[in-house]
């Protein structure tokens, strides 16, 4: 009796540091791929957006480069497209202005609120579906993996 209490004690312990270290599963998704391209050159991807009353409210996306040249010419790419978007005679608000794009080495990390992602994707915030399901159905479709 006293072992099966003692299994039963860490197997519910067991239970509870799953949870802990998810949280749960249902707050983010994390999409990966490779991607070989003429253009952008080979590299890794991986997306991870989190979620709040399921509904994307952040997207770290992160590509890493097999070239740090090839790293460097897509962060100055992102960086132009961001900047194209400020103005500083308009009244109007900048669409990309909760994005942040950094480089490190091989590495290009593009941060995001749920308002850029809608921008760069073409379409209305108010008509788009932001839910966890649609984005993974979506990000699947496009050939990632996703967990």
């Amino acid at each position: 009796m006293k072992k099966t209490l003692r299994n039963f004690a860490i197997v519910i312990a067991m239970a509870m540091l799953v949870v802990l270290l998810t949280g749960c599963g249902g707050d983010k998704l994390v999409a990966t791929k490779r991607t070989e391209d003429e253009y952008m050159g080979n590299y890794d991807e991986k997306l991870e957006i989190t979620f709040k009353d399921d509904k994307a409210s952040e997207i770290n996306m992160t590509y890493t480069f097999d070239d740090e040249e090839q790293a460097t010419t897509m962060y100055g790419y992102f960086s132009l497209v961001t900047s194209m978007f400020v103005s500083e005679d308009s009244e109007e608000a900048n669409p990309l202005e909760g994005m942040e794009v950094k480089q490190d080495g091989k590495k290009l990390t593009i941060k995001m609120d749920a308002t850029a992602y809608v921008e760069t994707l073409g379409e209305d915030e108010d008509t788009a579906d932001l839910s966890k399901d649609a984005i993974k159905a979506s990000l699947e479709e496009e050939g990632y993996t996703v967990k």
